[in-house]
């Protein structure tokens, strides 16, 4: 009797988890398989660099997708898209300079279960990817990729305007907090709003100093 209860747990544990209606009734294990489109492209004004996607902006197919987050309502406030600019427009960014990508590709519930390995194959990767497209602005979502981007502690990075120089790359580079509302210092978007509006001066005058070189 006791080896036919552990059969039968063995046979939950090993079935596929579903997801909220929110995922259309699709398993946990099917939507890990899924990534997001890689919209670096050559010619951007401005690539956003995120950590890696969450199950429902897999899902979606967009960036930052999920409900909550605040990185377009303040893309869209800030004047450098249209203001109903959504996840769904992610892709027609491009037509305003405006492109996406992720230091790791692969989905997870939270950045924890990413791999230090993976962190560093990212960081190289999106090393090649900017001396190959070369934005004009690179702005990381968040101070933890950016500090392994660099090879620092988050604790010796701030956010703001950088001075790094990557080699054969002419982009500059900013760091804004992680767009998540997680965040208890950024509660609403209009309390983040201030990175967003520094992006779109600092956008200005790169290309006011590009034109004029």
């Amino acid at each position: 009797m006791p080896k036919e209860v552990s059969s039968k747990r063995s046979r939950k544990q090993a079935s596929p988890k579903k997801l909220g209606p929110m995922f259309g009734g699709m398993n946990e294990a099917d939507i890990r398989t899924l990534k997001l489109p890689d919209l670096a492209t050559c010619g951007l004004k401005i690539l956003f660099v995120g950590i890696n996607p969450g199950l429902y902006s897999a899902y979606k197919g967009h960036y930052y997708a999920k409900k909550g987050n605040h990185f377009w309502p303040c893309l869209s406030a800030s004047g450098l898209v249209p203001t109903h600019f959504g996840p769904q427009n992610d892709a027609e960014c491009a037509d305003y300079g405006i492109g996406f990508t992720d230091i790791v590709a692969r989905c997870t519930r939270a950045q924890s279960e990413l791999r230090d390995e993976e962190f560093d194959e990212g960081a190289q990767l999106l090393r090649e990817k900017l001396v190959k497209v070369q934005p004009l602005l690179v702005v990381f979502n968040g101070k933890q990729i950016w500090a392994r981007f660099i090879g620092k502690r988050l604790k010796d990075v701030e956010c703001g305007v950088q001075s790094f120089c990557l080699e054969k790359c002419s982009s500059k580079f900013y760091v804004m907090t992680n767009s998540s509302p997680l965040n208890a210092h950024f509660p609403t978007p209009q309390s983040r709003m201030f990175y967003y509006d520094e992006i779109k001066n600092l956008l200005e005058e790169l290309q006011k100093s590009k034109y004029f070189k």
